[in-house]
């Protein structure tokens, strides 16, 4: 086949830029803020060549088109690879010498211009987040990947549309965020091209491909595909109905909850085998571990469950962190709070008779392992400060994945189901498309209700540590007369945690 990499007719330009922004290793922060002032209308035109031999590497044609209404300082595209790694840059047409350094090439002022530029990159693709076996790979790009695997501006708030063409054998499957367009090919080889996606933050973009079995099914009116390499077929008859039908009822509760409907073109999922995750909530096509997927009818209530939880978990996604995600990685819990929060509510929804199990499994998962590092002198508040997102792995952690869903809980109680529900659709429809912070959300549900939620917001989310209570009964001719909670915070930490608590108090006879 024609080969798709071509650049011809450019010549060379080098000049040193002057730079105002710190340019360290790493996406800094005040990088970040300073290109989200100066670029919109972001759109990546990505082609790859793929062979068959896992030692191989990926060769891949990149040209990036974005706008600048009044240029003020150079820019910078982040690549965390080597410098052999990238072979050609152009910038408006011309030619220029790759000046990289610090993983980031440097783009000069006095190569762009007012209106819309364009990139051009010849390179090879990164390996850092491509998980590549034999006959399939994979990219996974969070938090802050997708510089490790192509030039982009790796940040979550520099939405952008992305536009996929791939060259691979012809006996490989490829899927991606958006539907296919166009694909040819001959016996060997074959050409595949997406249509362009929706804006999405970088780290949300995906390409899957290789040697995989697929099934396809009509779900609401829209066809879903499932991609697999599972090949025990007692696990593949037991368990491909009701993969279709939990994405199916995800999607539904989903919907009903937010008011708005299914916001993508299409809603594919993969199946793949060790991968790092339960999940991960790429766009238009999740990716999961098989071995949650796929089970057997001897299957325990416990591993039906995780597959009910992980399914309504990475569907949540599509709304809360996809199609509003937030500014910046300091907020990475926002997202996977709403995903736990939301995930209970549809396993909920599909298991009405075991809520009582949903509020004892909430319990031993979540409360043990909150208090194991919320207790400590060293513990961190959920809402952490970010100034590389380099650092955004170190988020991470028993604060975010069981701290946060507790914190969620008494924010549910203290302004009703039903406001959160509004405060959230109100949320949904104001920032969809775009990016938005846990205070923009704290905004709108403060002005819906009568309860301080600044200050709940200051205690609970801004401060690390937990209160410790203490409840002192006083008697009277030998019952009970007097009930009084003392609350503290550990280590001397000031404040009051704003909660409703349950008593229940019992005595002889």
């Amino acid at each position: 086949m024609q080969r798709i990499f071509f650049l011809s007719g450019l010549f060379f330009f080098f000049l040193f830029p002057a730079m105002a922004q710190s340019w360290q290793p790493g996406v800094p922060e005040d990088l970040a803020v300073f290109r989200k002032s100066m670029l919109r209308d972001i759109n990546y035109s990505l082609a790859i060549s793929i062979t068959a031999n896992a030692s191989d590497s990926i060769e891949l044609f990149e040209k990036i088109r974005f706008t600048v209404d009044k240029p003020q300082d150079g820019l910078a595209l982040d690549f965390k690879e080597n410098a052999d790694a990238l072979h050609e840059l152009s910038i408006n047409n011309q030619k220029v010498a790759i000046d990289f350094r610090n993983e980031h090439i440097y783009l000069p002022i006095a190569m762009l211009r007012a209106g819309e530029n364009t990139v051009q990159l010849r390179i090879r693709a990164g390996t850092t987040s491509l998980n590549r076996r034999q006959d399939f790979l994979y990219t996974l790009l969070v938090p802050e990947r997708a510089r490790t695997f192509f030039p982009c501006f790796d940040q979550p708030d520099l939405k952008a549309r992305f536009q996929l063409a791939a060259d691979l054998p012809s006996s490989w499957e490829i899927v991606s965020n958006s539907p296919v367009s166009y694909a040819t090919g001959n016996q060997e080889r074959k050409l595949v091209s997406f249509a362009p996606t929706q804006p999405i933050s970088t780290y949300l973009f995906s390409i899957v491909a290789g040697k995989f079995k697929t099934e396809t099914r009509t779900v609401n009116g829209k066809e879903m595909t499932c991609y697999y390499r599972e090949t025990d077929t007692a696990k593949i008859r037991a368990s491909m109905d009701t993969l279709f039908g939990l994405h199916r009822q995800s999607l539904a509760f989903m919907e009903k909850y937010t008011g708005i409907p299914y916001p993508y073109a299409k809603l594919d999922f993969v199946a793949i085998p060790d991968f790092q995750y339960g999940g991960m909530e790429h766009v238009g096509a999740i990716d999961y571990r098989a071995s949650t997927l796929f089970l057997d009818e001897k299957a325990t209530p416990a591993e039906k469950l995780a597959r009910i939880n992980v399914i309504a978990h990475e569907v949540a996604h599509m709304w809360f962190g996809d199609l509003v995600t937030m500014k910046w990685f300091d907020d990475v819990w926002m997202k996977e709070v709403f995903a736990i929060f939301m995930a209970d509510k549809v396993a909920i929804s599909l298991l009405p008779s075991s809520k009582k199990l949903f509020d004892y499994r909430r319990l031993i998962e979540h409360y043990p392992a909150a208090y194991g590092v919320d207790r400590t002198e060293g513990a961190n508040p959920i809402r952490q400060p970010l100034e590389n997102l380099a650092e955004a792995g170190t988020l991470y952690g028993d604060i975010i994945y069981h701290k946060a869903p507790i914190v969620m809980g008494q924010l549910q109680a203290t302004i009703g189901a039903d406001l959160l529900q509004a405060g959230l659709q109100r949320y949904l429809q104001h920032y969809a498309g775009g990016n938005a912070s846990w205070p923009d959300l704290i905004g709108i549900l403060d002005s819906l209700t009568s309860e301080d939620l600044n200050d709940w917001n200051r205690q609970w989310v801004n401060t690390p540590g937990r209160p410790v209570i203490t409840a002192t009964i006083r008697q009277k001719n030998g019952h009970p007369a007097a009930l009084q909670l003392i609350q503290t915070g550990e280590y001397n930490r000031p404040g009051t945690w704003q909660q409703f608590t349950s008593v229940r108090i019992a005595w002889k006879g």
